[in-house]
């Protein structure tokens, strides 16, 4: 096992999320354990041209480690400054973005795009290998479609690059988000690889973390949407019982939020309480009531009339 693998105290991490894993959400996670837990997807040329956002994005002050930084983009010597301003800020590892099928992204020639660009996408390993210490992961899909799965040849190509670890979401590119992960492709991979490979695609509970654990030999397995609206469960899978009352944790993010972004981190809030909610009895009217509410004291009402014991 790789040894970034072995520095730290579970195997088990948050998956990099695009609006979700910000700094409030890294945050409410963190006080459920020490996991590894990922940024929001980084755009590497946005940081290079002095993009105030995305310098805000990899602030990781004020947070306890293990964090890591998730680059996205196609021009090697951007994405080799971006790692370099990701290491100085204190990121545990640099993850590579090679897997998203945003449309945006792949007209871009990024993200799940790169899959088909192999050269392209050694030429960005080799450059951020180059600019940094610490570890470099890719973090990638099965392939574009089903006629083209080529995940086992790109891992090994990534792998002879200097790629540290990669990352599997089993699913191709033009599955998106729908359909059943293909967790045997991971196995495969893990077949001829000598670098660590991580589990990524329908691991949201105890039971399916096992069953992955069980299906790829993965080295780790990395929760994505399993997450959201449930903070404790990286913890969870490792075998802590959740939390029987949620409302602190719920009221506890949403002043995180509103502290972050403020006013806007109201209109964030939305999203995250109706995760919380999910699965609730009276959810539909709960989230009706905080999509119309436009103060925040107003919501802190809800949260505790919804979750309140």
């Amino acid at each position: 096992m790789s040894d970034f693998l072995s520095k730290l105290s579970s195997n088990v991490f948050l998956a990099p999320m695009a609006g979700v894993t910000d700094k409030p959400f890294r945050q409410m996670m963190r006080q459920f354990g020490k996991h590894l837990l990922y940024d929001e997807m980084v755009a590497a040329t946005s940081y290079v041209y002095g993009s105030k956002t995305t310098e805000r994005m990899m602030d990781l002050s004020d947070e306890k480690a293990p964090i890591a930084i998730q680059l996205v983009g196609n021009n090697p010597e951007h994405m080799a400054m971006a790692a370099k301003k990701a290491e100085q800020n204190g990121a545990f590892l640099v993850d590579i973005n090679m897997g998203c099928p945003v449309r945006k992204l792949i007209s871009n020639t990024s993200g799940a795009a790169l899959m088909q660009s192999p050269i392209l996408a050694a030429e960005i390993v080799e450059a951020v290998k180059k600019a940094v210490s610490i570890p470099v992961t890719v973090k990638m899909r099965l392939g574009w479609d089903k006629e083209h799965i080529n995940v086992k040849e790109f891992a090994l190509y990534m792998e002879q690059a200097g790629a540290d670890a990669v990352t599997i979401h089993a699913r191709t590119k033009a599955d998106g988000y729908s359909g059943k992960a293909d967790w045997s492709k991971i196995a495969e991979v893990k077949q001829v690889l000598s670098i660590p490979v991580i589990a990524n695609g329908d691991i949201v509970d105890e039971q399916t973390a096992k069953n992955c654990r069980k299906q790829t030999l993965a080295d780790g397995l990395m929760i994505g949407r399993g997450a959201l609206g449930r903070p404790w469960i990286l913890a969870q899978i490792d075998g802590q019982e959740p939390p029987s009352d949620i409302e602190p944790i719920v009221q506890e993010h949403f002043d995180r939020l509103l502290s972050y972004y403020g006013r806007k981190g109201l209109f964030i809030a939305r999203k995250h309480l109706a995760w919380y909610a999910s699965g609730h009895s009276f959810v539909a009217n709960f989230r009706q009531s905080v999509y119309n509410e436009t103060k925040p004291e107003n919501v802190k009402a809800l949260i505790r009339e919804f979750f309140g014991n």
